[in-house]
């Protein structure tokens, strides 16, 4: 009986090997990153605080922790305090954001309402003001359970407006990485 669980064991540990060796040989990539381009030194982004032209209180705050951190795990990344370091400077504002539509059980009540956030993202370079990545309107929805209870509820849009943020921190943070990543391939071929 040991011998056949020993046998299965090798067998599978064979198929494991054998398909990592076929996702390796059919030349699979971080799709983020372009292969000529991983070896080069770090780029350097100034990312002032983001303004807010909501009544949110404190979501420009968020939203600055949110995209530094994304940031921060990238190795081509290097956040630096003044905008004269800076390769790069990525500035965002927070447009709106709005709670439009609700969600109704079949007794008609309420039950759900959605958040929406709009935001514009820019990322020139810093020497010449070329834009290099630009999205004027950015919007994100998230989903949360309206409760009997004034304070249950509160906490849920707190929940639902930091997944937002953190939505918009990662969709800007892979997007400013394919821009970087077009942006130094294209020097390179230069």
């Amino acid at each position: 009986m040991a011998s056949l669980v020993l046998s299965g064991i090798r067998r599978s540990a064979a198929l494991l090997l054998l398909c990592l060796l076929l996702l390796n040989a059919c030349g699979y990539h971080n799709p983020n990153v372009m292969p000529a381009v991983r070896d080069l030194p770090p780029t350097r982004i100034y990312a002032p605080m983001w303004t807010n032209a909501t009544s949110e209180m404190g979501l420009e705050m968020q939203a600055h922790n949110a995209i530094n951190d994304w940031l921060a795990q990238s190795g081509r990344i290097v956040l630096v305090a003044e905008e004269q370091q800076a390769d790069y400077v990525l500035r965002g504002r927070i447009s709106s954001v709005r709670y439009p539509g609700f969600s109704y059980d079949t007794t008609t009540t309420a039950r759900s309402l959605t958040a929406v956030l709009t935001a514009a993202v820019t990322v020139k370079e810093r020497e010449s003001g070329r834009i290099i990545w630009q999205n004027s309107n950015m919007r994100l929805e998230e989903t949360y359970n309206l409760s009997p209870s004034i304070s249950q509820t509160d906490a849920n849009k707190r929940q639902a407006l930091f997944q937002l943020v953190d939505s918009l921190a990662e969709q800007v943070y892979l997007r400013l990485l394919r821009s970087l990543s077009r942006e130094t391939s294209g020097n390179k071929a230069s």
